[in-house]
């Protein structure tokens, strides 16, 4: 009774009632009932122990009955003859119409104002949501990857956690999605940094876990490691095979390629226990100036609906005798900014920009390289910076010549120089316009010297936002019939790119052939099993190859994303194009045929070619020439020219060329003339 009394004491605390009435659904509604029968207890114990006889029925329970009637129903009281009965049950209806009434309906109307202010501000969770995706943070590429999302699966589930006040968030939602696409986006307010935070994000029960962070954000990139950390610690141990993908986005460069070089979930270590991670997610960074410039030339460029011209708009490519069209021709590609999309433009080029006339068994002086000139009137400073990043990128790419100008584009000097460019016969010229101000970058784009837009020179303008005068441009078919738009953040994340299902080909395939020494190639036999319906055959084999790519360490992982990104200059050199699907008079071109019709010239060629794109894709992951090879410093013995490399190490880019028809048709394209 002591206790009770003491409880009834706490609950009509004016503390309590303030934290009641401001809190959960649970507490209010608890309030009210332990209200409602201290009510009717009282009245009981009055009634029991006065020996009020509210009915012929002496029975205790028949008037406790009476007492509930009167209590949910003022109509009751007539029954009552006595004025004693009359007061009592008086007192005991009007206290039930203030509870049953007043009280409870402003409690309703309380609980439902709550849980509305609960939604609108992101507190509202759901510990029933699963098999859906997470998005931790919200930048602006959100939107562009919920409807990535979308396109791959029409009715997801899609959780998003941010810092930033969540009913904004909803309206630009609303702004850009239709209302089935609304109806499945949950968005909690949190602290994309804390663990407890994290939690309620059902990441265990999660399909695949996007680390966008919050735009403007002080330290986003290491604030998006730790949050992989954090992931992994959520997610629990799991069956091989069943990691959950996380993908993550590194802002700047820089801290994009520091990640490349190092492997932070083998190397991190849980401060609880001080022993490591099990691999239990499988962590991909990705980058939105690189996602762009590998969208431009790569084979990925054929994923968007806004195809671009190749840097070799005039095939540099064999003629059907074994000579090379083209053969004195050069790319010559101008980057105008070096800003962070500038400089992604350059590395991109710098793998892909390596082509069948550039001959390393003539005198050097009369090769024919690709020329990269990079223009900015702020270039000193932007290129220290890059050099010391890149150290080794002019003595150790050969067949691509840099030049940096610490000039103004609108110069007289550079404009007579552009001019110069676009009328020579022999360069193949493309402009990329990548200053960061979209009005800025258009207004260079459509003023270049006039004699730009009369040849056949590419030009690139850079546009964050696509807006009706970039789409206008775009589709000029007079005088800027060669101009286009590129950059857009709506296009800046590519599921097909960050998924890794071609280079996890390549890895197995080379795991396979030179670290177990199995005669069969994985490649061909995987195409043998998809094209002879050998399902089971096939399912297994993709599973063990992606097994052995998520077990394999991050920066061993990069070397193989590149080497798919130059296959479009291979098939173009051997005068062949891919696509979806085609039409009545395109013949599809067998891996067999592809084969019969490469021959030991054309081979050694693109071999050639290969090798030098494996020497660029090196170095720019920071190895350097060393005459014994050291994982650990990135020293290796074979960045040297073609000529010099022992032929038992030239199988390797064989391989690469024997291999492309194959890995174009598990990746759904189809080869032809």
């Amino acid at each position: 009774m002591k206790n009770m009394f003491k409880y009834y004491r706490n609950i009509f605390s004016q503390e309590f009632i303030d934290r009641t009435i401001s809190g959960g659904i649970k507490g209010q509604i608890t309030l009210l009932i332990a209200v409602i029968v201290g009510v009717l207890l009282i009245a009981s114990i009055i009634v029991s122990l006065l020996h009020i006889g509210l009915d012929s029925n002496k029975e205790w329970c028949e008037q406790i009955w009476i007492l509930y009637n009167n209590f949910v129903d003022s109509g009751n009281q007539f029954s009552q003859k006595e004025w004693g009965n009359r007061i009592l049950v008086s007192i005991i209806s009007l206290l039930g119409s203030i509870l049953l009434g007043g009280v409870l309906i402003s409690t309703i109307s309380n609980i439902i104002e709550r849980r509305v202010d609960t939604i609108r501000n992101g507190k509202a969770y759901y510990k029933s949501i699963n098999n859906h995706y997470v998005i931790i943070g919200y930048n602006n590429i959100t939107i562009s990857l919920i409807k990535n999302l979308y396109k791959e699966e029409p009715n997801a589930s899609i959780l998003i956690m941010s810092s930033k006040n969540s009913e904004n968030i909803r309206h630009a939602l609303q702004a850009h999605l239709d209302q089935n696409e609304e109806n499945n986006i949950y968005i909690y307010f949190g602290n994309i940094e804390s663990l407890e935070e994290l939690k309620k994000l059902n990441i265990d029960k999660a399909k695949e876990v996007y680390i966008m962070g919050e735009d403007n954000d002080y330290g986003r990139d290491s604030k998006n490691i730790k949050c992989v950390h954090n992931i992994s610690l959520l997610k629990g141990k799991v069956e091989e095979g069943y990691e959950l993908p996380v993908y993550t986005l590194f802002e700047h460069l820089a801290s994009y390629s520091i990640i490349q070089r190092l492997d932070i979930m083998n190397n991190s270590q849980n401060e609880a226990s001080q022993t490591k991670r099990a691999n239990n997610i499988y962590f991909r960074p990705f980058n939105l100036y690189e996602n762009w410039a590998r969208r431009l030339w790569s084979f990925y460029a054929l994923e968007d609906n806004l195809l671009y011209d190749p840097l070799d708009y005039e095939p540099i490519c064999f003629l059907p005798d074994g000579s090379i069209k083209n053969h004195d021709k050069y790319v010559h590609l101008v980057i105008v900014g070096f800003c962070e999309m500038g400089q992604a433009i350059l590395l991109e080029a710098l793998r892909v920009c390596h082509y069948a006339n550039y001959d390393d068994s003539i005198e050097s002086k009369s090769r024919i390289r690709t020329k990269i000139t990079i223009i900015d009137k702020n270039i000193e400073h932007l290129r220290e910076h890059f050099t010391a990043e890149f150290p080794n990128l002019d003595n150790q790419i050969n067949d691509i010549q840099i030049t940096f100008r610490d000039e103004d584009v609108c110069s007289p000097s550079v404009r007579k120089d552009l001019t110069l460019w676009a009328e020579d016969p022999q360069q193949l010229l493309t402009i990329v316009i990548c200053v960061s101000d979209s009005d800025e970058s258009i207004k260079l784009g459509l003023n270049l010297p006039g004699e730009i837009y009369q040849s056949e020179t590419r030009v690139l303008i850079r546009q964050e936002i696509q807006t009706d005068l970039g789409q206008i441009i775009h589709k000029d078919n007079k005088c800027y019939r060669n101009v286009k738009i590129f950059g857009m953040l709506e296009h800046g994340v590519s599921k097909n790119m960050l998924q890794d299902e071609i280079p996890s080909y390549i890895n197995q395939e080379y795991d396979d052939f030179y670290n177990k020494g199995c005669t069969q190639q994985f490649i061909k036999n995987l195409y043998q099993c998809m094209i002879t319906n050998k399902t089971t055959e096939f399912k297994q084999e993709k599973s063990r190859a992606r097994k052995n790519w998520i077990n394999l360490e991050e920066n061993m992982r990069w070397a193989n994303r590149y080497q798919i990104d130059t296959y479009l200059v291979y098939l173009k050199t051997l005068g062949y194009k891919i696509a979806r699907s085609l039409n009545e008079n395109q013949k599809e071109i067998s891996p067999t045929v592809y084969n019969e019709k490469l021959s030991d010239n054309k081979l050694q060629i693109l071999m050639r070619m290969e090798k030098y794109r494996w020497n660029a894709e090196r170095t720019i992951e920071g190895w350097k020439y060393g005459k014994v090879r050291n994982n650990n410093y990135r020293i290796h013995h074979l960045i040297i020219p073609f000529s010099q490399v022992p032929e038992k190490e030239k199988l390797k880019d064989r391989q690469v060329i024997d291999n492309l028809p194959y890995l174009i048709s598990l990746a759904g394209y189809k080869l032809y003339k």
